[in-house]
């Protein structure tokens, strides 16, 4: 297994080796955003990360579907007003209108759309203590989003920003 949070270009390149790894781990949520673990110049495309691996046969763990609290409904530590995580947290408040609107939690309907994007075989939980573990087994146990949230959501256009 790989974590595939480093370059873009460079992880896809890994996916395609003779020895492919069995699994890698990429970032899956709403937004496509790694937040503060981007430390490079390109964008970070995860999407088409996901879509390489799956296109060489390898199962792909989707990582930060909160994307560290910035899609729940409140940071839960001081970050800066400039902390990646805290501007993906401003960015998405209309996500979090969406979700009250419709009387959904935001943590667990992310979770629920990162279980459900194309390639994605399973979401490695970055829960914190019981209640966030039982928030994410209960959004795993409801399902897939019905398709008109799941459309309400990309059409709010958080994803795939040039990150």
């Amino acid at each position: 297994a790989i974590t595939g949070t480093g370059v873009p270009t460079t992880i896809r390149e890994a996916l395609s080796f003779e020895t492919k790894p069995a699994i890698v781990q990429v970032i899956a949520n709403l937004m496509d955003s790694p937040g503060a673990l981007k430390r490079y110049a390109e964008p970070a495309s995860p999407r088409k990360t996901i879509q390489t691996a799956v296109d060489q046969g390898i199962g792909v763990m989707g990582i930060r579907a909160v994307q560290a609290g910035a899609l729940t409904n409140g940071i839960d530590r001081d970050l800066k007003e400039t902390h990646p995580e805290m501007k993906d947290f401003v960015r998405a408040a209309p996500f979090r209108d969406l979700c009250a609107k419709h009387g959904l939690s935001a943590a667990a309907t992310a979770h629920r759309y990162a279980l459900d994007i194309s390639g994605v075989d399973t979401v490695v939980l970055g829960v914190k203590n019981r209640t966030e573990l039982m928030e994410c087994v209960d959004a795993e146990a409801a399902g897939p989003l019905s398709q008109e949230i799941r459309s309400e959501i990309d059409a709010l256009g958080l994803a795939a920003q040039d990150f």
